[in-house]
C-alpha cells in the first residue's frame, strides 16, 4: 500500500480531521493547565544506636537500627497517625492516605514524602510541624526504657513545587490531537464497512481494468472517463455509491446481459462499502472495469 493510498482517508476528510486536531488539543491544553498547582515536601532524619550497659557484645547495632527505621516509616500507613496529623495542624487532606509516604533507606536513614495540591499548599508548614512533632512522640515513646535506645537526628526539610513544563503540555496536546483525530478519522470508515483504500478494491478485481481519479467527483476530468469507457465492448456504467446517480447515467442491474455488456462500476473510496464491491463480484464476476474516485 503506497502513502498516498494510506493517507487517503484523511485527504477525503480533511476539515472533520482539522477540526477534530484543534478542539481535540486545545481540551487537552486546557486541562493540563487547569490542574492544580503540586508541591513535594521531604522530610529527612538518621537514627544512631546508642550504647547501654544492658547490650550484649553481639549486639547487632546495624540490624537493629535499620528494624527501627523501617518501623518508623510505617507509621506513615497508620490512619490513627494521619489522623493525628492533620488534627494537630487543623487541616482537612483529601485523601491524606496517597498523599503521605516514608521509606527507609540504607539502615540508619527515613525519608518522609508529602505531597499537597492547590489550597492545601497554604497549610504547608503546619502539616510538616505536625508530622515532625507525632514523630517525635512516638519515637520519645518507642525509645523509653528500651534495651536498644536510639538518638534521632533534626530533621532536614525540603520543599519544590513542581508542573508539567509549557513545552512538554504543549507537546502532549498536540500528540494527543493528533492521536485521536486521525484513529477517529480512519475507524469511522472501518466501522461502517467503507472501502477506504484502493489496495482493497484492487484485492477484489486483481485483473479489472482501473482508472484512479483523484479529483473531487463533479471536477474530473469527463474526457479521460469517456476514454477509458469507451476501451470496453458495450459499456454499462454501475454505481455503487448514491451520489453516482447524479454525475452519471447508469445501467440497472438487471438489465446487463454478462455475455454481450461489460460493467464499469463507479466506486467511490470513503462511501462504496466492501460488501456492495462483493455483491458486484458475485453478480458479473471479474469481467468488469472499475472508475475509482478518491475524493
Amino acid at each position: 500500500m503506497s502513502l498516498s493510498d494510506l493517507f487517503s482517508p484523511i485527504k477525503r476528510q480533511i476539515a472533520l480531521f482539522l477540526i477534530l486536531f484543534l478542539v481535540i488539543s486545545a481540551s487537552v491544553y486546557a486541562a493540563f493547565t487547569s490542574l492544580p498547582a503540586t508541591q513535594k515536601t521531604t522530610i529527612y532524619f538518621s537514627l544512631k544506636p546508642l550504647q547501654t550497659e544492658l547490650q550484649s557484645p553481639t549486639f547487632d547495632h546495624a540490624e537493629s537500627t535499620s528494624k527501627m527505621a523501617e518501623a518508623m516509616s510505617g507509621w506513615a500507613k497508620n490512619p490513627q497517625f494521619r489522623e493525628d496529623v492533620a488534627a494537630e495542624a487543623g487541616i482537612t487532606i483529601d485523601n491524606f492516605k496517597r498523599k503521605l509516604s516514608a521509606r527507609k533507606q540504607n539502615y540508619i536513614n527515613v525519608f518522609w514524602t508529602l505531597k499537597l495540591t492547590g489550597k492545601e499548599i497554604e497549610g504547608r508548614d503546619k502539616v510538616v510541624a505536625a508530622i515532625v512533632n507525632q514523630v517525635n512522640q512516638r519515637f520519645i515513646e518507642l525509645n523509653n526504657n528500651s534495651q536498644a535506645p536510639y538518638a534521632m537526628t533534626t530533621p532536614e526539610i525540603f520543599s519544590e513545587g513542581y508542573t508539567l513544563p509549557a513545552w512538554a503540555v504543549i507537546i502532549a496536546s498536540l500528540l494527543t490531537g493528533l492521536g485521536l483525530s486521525l484513529a477517529f478519522v480512519y475507524v469511522r470508515e472501518g466501522v461502517s464497512n467503507k472501502a477506504s483504500f484502493l489496495a482493497q478494491v484492487e484485492a477484489l478485481f486483481p485483473d479489472s481494468p482501473l482508472l484512479n481519479v483523484p479529483e473531487r467527483l463533479g471536477s474530473h476530468d469527463e474526457k479521460l472517463l469517456e476514454r477509458f469507457i469507451l476501451t470496453f465492448e458495450s459499456p454499462r456504467l454501475v454505481g455503487t455509491f448514491p451520489k453516482s446517480e447524479k454525475h452519471f447515467s447508469l445501467s440497472p442491474t438487471d438489465t446487463i446481459q454478462a455475455s454481450a455488456d461489460t460493467p464499469v462500476l463507479l466506486v467511490k473510496l470513503g462511501e462504496t462499502t466492501i460488501t456492495e464491491l462483493k455483491n458486484m463480484k458475485a453478480i458479473f464476476g471479474e469481467g468488469v472495469g472499475l472508475i475509482v474516485f478518491h475524493q
